[in-house]
């Protein structure tokens, strides 16, 4: 006789139960996987599947990409990953995160699901991908922009098809588990080309490009748009945001404008631009441009060069590439005098890449601590590298944890503050200050 099935019933035993699932396992196949959509009544069908993979810049695109099909009056959930507080940010409709009530529910159905057909255990990611399916269909979603969890192939959201496949920024990231090569990674990402759907992709890297577009051609895509063809113009920045212009070869679209002062956020822009006039084809141009229009000007994604308190901001930069990003956007609008560089990395990372581009910037200070969590570098380990890619100008210290951190930084007097280096320690600040 089976043991009898325990169900939590609150949302902080439903979050403690997923948090607690270990991560990086071994995945379900998707056989496996579409075994639990057929139980679970295929929350799939039928949905409109726009699916993001990328290095960096995929969670900026999935949330204007997002927003687009809202401002469009499509019904439109977003799956985003990861959360930085909590775990409901990662599924929402219409700009409407997940209540507690429907993460509980949600998750109830699967497990009972799970346990009454003796389905095999799911990894976190699954889970979460499931539950947000479940919410797309009980709030009568007909539009669904999914951002990749990790790599793309063997990922979780290419289990359902889409009618549309983005690739972002390709750079060096997670290699133990995608590759040691910008080829090898980028063949990843390309594994969420499932179908003939229209391809847009915007790597960087002329070797990733030439992955996606074989992965393309072997596939028979309906289309295979790159978007080094078209052009961030005309930019500039002030402190509410950023206006310019996006030109192709054909035509220009003008007066667009992001609140955002991260100007690595203009090639996500520019990609989200991309597919919107894919997306919005059959749509008279005036009509379309108003839509794009209210993408960019509604987009909004914290920790991505966010501020979170008057001059303390936190981007979730976590490799090198990401970093070189940051900095760019950094440099020039960094104040002469009182600049301190809070730092956390994962131990998985490549921590010395990150520092080395955040290095190329003056900074007063630089301060080394550690996110809570078994990933998390030990800050006497950073100090080692920090030391000999720091000039001796810059000040560096060394705290336990954010706490310690932020009680140094309440009795500080420097005016700009930036947090980088991972996610993790975002999402950990960001907490900070909600309390």
């Amino acid at each position: 006789m089976r043991e009898r099935m325990h169900l939590p019933e609150t949302a902080e035993d439903v979050t403690a139960e997923i948090l607690a699932i270990p991560r990086f396992t071994e995945k379900n196949s998707f056989d496996q996987l579409q075994r639990y959509l057929r139980v679970l009544g295929s929350p799939e069908q039928g949905l409109f599947v726009v699916h993001v993979a990328g290095t960096n810049g995929k969670g900026s695109v999935t949330r204007m990409l997002r927003g687009l099909l809202t401002a469009s009056g499509r019904k439109t959930g977003g799956f985003y990953s990861p959360h930085l507080v909590r775990i409901n940010e990662r599924m929402e409709t219409d700009g409407t995160e997940i209540t507690d009530a429907e993460l509980v529910r949600h998750y109830q159905t699967i497990r009972k699901a799970g346990f009454d057909e003796e389905l095999p255990p799911l990894t976190f990611f699954e889970t979460v991908f499931l539950l947000a399916l479940l919410f797309f269909r009980e709030r009568g979603v007909t539009h669904v922009v999914l951002e990749t969890g990790l790599g793309g192939r063997l990922d979780a959201t290419t289990s359902i098809p889409a009618q549309l496949y983005v690739i972002t920024q390709i750079g060096m990231d997670h290699e133990e588990y995608l590759g040691d090569t910008i080829e090898k990674i980028a063949g990843e990402k390309a594994g969420i080309i499932t179908g003939k759907s229209p391809v847009i992709y915007h790597t960087g890297d002329a070797a990733a490009d030439a992955v996606i577009r074989r992965k393309a051609a072997e596939m028979g895509v309906a289309s295979c748009v790159n978007c080094s063809d078209y052009q961030a113009e005309n930019v500039r920045v002030s402190v509410s945001g950023i206006d310019f212009s996006v030109r192709n070869d054909y035509d220009i679209i003008e007066q667009l404008w992001i609140p955002t002062t991260a100007r690595y956020q203009l090639e996500n822009a520019v990609t989200a631009v991309a597919a919107a006039e894919l997306l919005l084809k059959d749509s008279p141009r005036e009509e379309r441009e108003h839509f794009i229009r209210a993408m960019l000007s509604g987009f909004h994604w914290e920790g991505r060069l966010t501020e979170l308190v008057s001059g303390f901001y936190v981007d979730g930069a976590h490799n090198p590439s990401a970093a070189e990003r940051l900095r760019i956007s950094l440099d020039g609008i960094l104040p002469e005098k009182g600049k301190r560089l809070i730092f956390a990395a994962s131990s998985d990372k490549d921590a010395d890449g990150v520092l080395r581009e955040l290095a190329k910037l003056s900074w007063d200070e630089l301060w080394l601590t550690a996110y809570t969590g078994a990933r998390s570098l030990d800050p006497e380990k950073l100090m080692e590298r920090a030391g000999q890619l720091f000039p001796r100008t810059t000040a560096i210290r060394t705290f336990p944890n954010i706490q310690s951190v932020m009680d140094a930084w309440k009795k500080s007097e420097v005016t700009f503050t930036l947090a980088a280096g991972s996610l993790y320690l975002v999402g950990e600040l960001k907490g900070y200050f909600e309390k």
